[in-house]
C-alpha cells in the first residue's frame, strides 16, 4: 500500500506542476540551445536552397511528408490517456531529431563514408556504407536528445513509456528532413522525382522504421534514467545498452543489403513468392513499433489504475476484484462477454459503463487534494449508483461472481 501511495503522489504531483523545456537553471538546457542554434543556421540555409531551386518540388516534399508524419505523432502523443507529455518537450524532441541530428549526422555519416570507400573496395562501399556507418552514428546523435530531455526536465522520465514516446518523436523529426534532403538532393527535386522519391524511399522502403530505432532507443535511456526497487546498478545499465544495441542493429539490418530480397528485373518463377514477403517484410518495424507502444502504454495504465484506486478499494466506488478485471483488457472482455451472456445486452452496456466511470473516478482521484474532494465523492457515488442499477438486473450478480473468481484467479 505504501508503494501504490507513493506513486499516486508522483501522479499528483506531476499533474499540479508543469514541466517545460525551458529550464535555463540547468546546463543540459544551455547544452541544448547551442547545439540548436548552431545546427538550425544550417538547416535554414539548406532548406532556402531547396526551395529556391524548385519550389514546387519543395512544397510538395514537406506536404507529403507532413501527411506521413501526422498518424504516427498522434499515435504516439495520444499513448498515455492519463498522463500526457509536456508539449514543449515532445516539441522540442522533433526539433532536436529534425535539426540538430539530421545536421551532425550528415557530417559524420560523410566522414564515415570516406573511411570505408578507402578502407573497401567501390563495390564493398557502395553495399555497405549506409548500413556501417548510419545506425551507430544516426541513433547515437539522436538518442542524445533523449538524454538531454532526462537531464533537463528529470521529472518528465517516470517509465519507459516516456523513453519511448522522447525517442519515437526524435525519430520522426529525423526521418522527416533527412527525406526532403533526399528528395531535393538525390530524386531531383522536381514533383516527379519527389513522388518518385516518396515511393521509394517511405512507402516501398518500411514505414516509421526510424521512430521504431529511436523509440528503442529512448526505451533504453529511459531504464537506466528511471531506478526500480531492488534493481541493481548493474542490471540497470545493463538492459539500457541492451535496448541501444537492439535500436543500432535493427538499424543496420534495415540499411544492409541482407533485407535487399526484392526481385531485379522481370519476375518469373519463385520471384512472384519472394517479391510479397520481401515487400511485407518492409511494414515490419510499423507492426513492432505499434506492438510495443501498446504494450508499454497498457504496462504503465495497469500501474496507474493501481496507484490511482488504491485507496478506494473496498469502498464503494471500487472493490479488489474489479480493480484487477479494470486493469486487465482480457479480463475486461471476458467479463463484459459474460454479463451479455447471463443478463443480455443492457447490462454488457451498463458494465462498460461501469468500468469507464471507474477510470475516471482514478483521474479525479488523481487531481484532487484527498478522498473527501467534493469531485471525488460525486464520482464515488455515481459509480455505487451504477452497480446497484446493474445488480438489479436478473443475471447480473451470477455475472458478477464469475468475474470476481476470474479475478482470484489472477491474482493467483
Amino acid at each position: 500500500m505504501s508503494e501504490a501511495r507513493t506513486l499516486g503522489e508522483t501522479s499528483r504531483r506531476r499533474w499540479s506542476r508543469s514541466v517545460s523545456l525551458f529550464q535555463p537553471e540547468q546546463p543540459a538546457f544551455w547544452v541544448y540551445a547551442a547545439v540548436m542554434v548552431g545546427t538550425g543556421a544550417y538547416t535554414l540555409f539548406q532548406q532556402d536552397v531547396f526551395r529556391r531551386i524548385s519550389p514546387a518540388g519543395w512544397t510538395l516534399s514537406w506536404g507529403l511528408l507532413v501527411l506521413y508524419a501526422l498518424p504516427a505523432f498522434l499515435l504516439i502523443y495520444v499513448l498515455d490517456l492519463h498522463e500526457r507529455e509536456p508539449l514543449s518537450l515532445v516539441v522540442g524532441s522533433i526539433l532536436w531529431g529534425a535539426i540538430a541530428a539530421t545536421t551532425l549526422a550528415g557530417i559524420a555519416n560523410e566522414g564515415w563514408g570516406s573511411v570505408i570507400a578507402r578502407v573497401g573496395s567501390p563495390a564493398f562501399a557502395s553495399r555497405w556504407t549506409a548500413a556501417l556507418t548510419a545506425p551507430w552514428v544516426e541513433e547515437i546523435l539522436k538518442g542524445s536528445g533523449v538524454v538531454l530531455i532526462a537531464l533537463i526536465a528529470p521529472r518528465a522520465i517516470d517509465d519507459e513509456l516516456d523513453g519511448f514516446v522522447y525517442g519515437a518523436m526524435c525519430g520522426l523529426g529525423f526521418a522527416i528532413v533527412e527525406d526532403v534532403v533526399y528528395f531535393m538532393g538525390v530524386f531531383g527535386g522536381h514533383p516527379s522525382g519527389v513522388l518518385s522519391g516518396f515511393v521509394i524511399r517511405v512507402l516501398a522502403s518500411g514505414l516509421y522504421g526510424h521512430v521504431l530505432f529511436t523509440a528503442l532507443m529512448g526505451v533504453g535511456i529511459a531504464h537506466v534514467a528511471t531506478r526500480r526497487p531492488g534493481e541493481s546498478d548493474a542490471h540497470r545499465y545493463a538492459v539500457g545498452l541492451l535496448l541501444a544495441a537492439a535500436s543500432i542493429a535493427g538499424h543496420f539490418l534495415w540499411n544492409s543489403p541482407l533485407l535487399d530480397l526484392v526481385p531485379r528485373g522481370p519476375w518469373t518463377g519463385t520471384d512472384w513468392i519472394l517479391g510479397p514477403i520481401a515487400a511485407s517484410m518492409k511494414v515490419l518495424p510499423l507492426f513492432v513499433f505499434i506492438g510495443l507502444a501498446v504494450m508499454l502504454a497498457r504496462r504503465r495504465e495497469r500501474r496507474w489504475l493501481g496507484a490511482a484506486l488504491a485507496p478506494e478499494i473496498g469502498g464503494p466506488g471500487i472493490s479488489a476484484e474489479e480493480l484487477a478485471v479494470l486493469q486487465d483488457p482480457a479480463l475486461r472482455r471476458a467479463a463484459h462477454a459474460e454479463m451479455r451472456r447471463r443478463a443480455g445486452g443492457k447490462a454488457a452496456v451498463l458494465l462498460r459503463r461501469l468500468h469507464r466511470e471507474q477510470v475516471n473516478l482514478a483521474m479525479v482521484r488523481s487531481r484532487a487534494g484527498g478522498g473527501e474532494d467534493s469531485e471525488v465523492l460525486r464520482q464515488r457515488s455515481y459509480c455505487k449508483s451504477l452497480r446497484d442499477a446493474l445488480l438489479a438486473i436478473p443475471g447480473a450478480a451470477a455475472a458478477g461472481d464469475q468475474r470476481v473468481a476470474l479475478a482470484r484467479d489472477l491474482d493467483s
